[in-house]
């Protein structure tokens, strides 16, 4: 993940972070996810990995630190076949970049 994609991440948690705690909360989570269209399951396990300490909130820090290491993860995945690769999960990083783009 480069420099651009964090700002670009960093900007979409403040526009979300409604209340400016510098925590996105469940609720504020949720409704970032509606707009992307991501299923409100997903989102759940999206939210929960995020949430590293389990306060039930995400700092920017664990919101930019979530998405660089499932940026990872999607970087080793190249290297295997197409094949076998999951389709199941989306991938929300990818959506806030994409979002945050327009």
């Amino acid at each position: 993940m480069n420099e651009e994609e964090q700002k670009r991440l960093s900007s979409v948690f403040h526009a979300y972070n409604v209340d400016n705690s510098g925590r996105i909360e469940k609720n504020e989570f949720t409704t970032i996810c509606q707009e992307l269209h991501v299923p409100s399951q997903e989102a759940d396990v999206i939210f929960n990995r995020l949430n590293v300490d389990k306060d039930g909130t995400v700092t920017l820090e664990e919101f930019i630190s979530g998405f660089k290491e499932q940026h990872q993860e999607d970087e080793d995945d190249d290297t295997q076949a197409d094949d076998n690769k999951s389709s199941g999960g989306l991938e929300i990083g990818n959506y806030f970049l994409q979002v945050s783009r327009e």
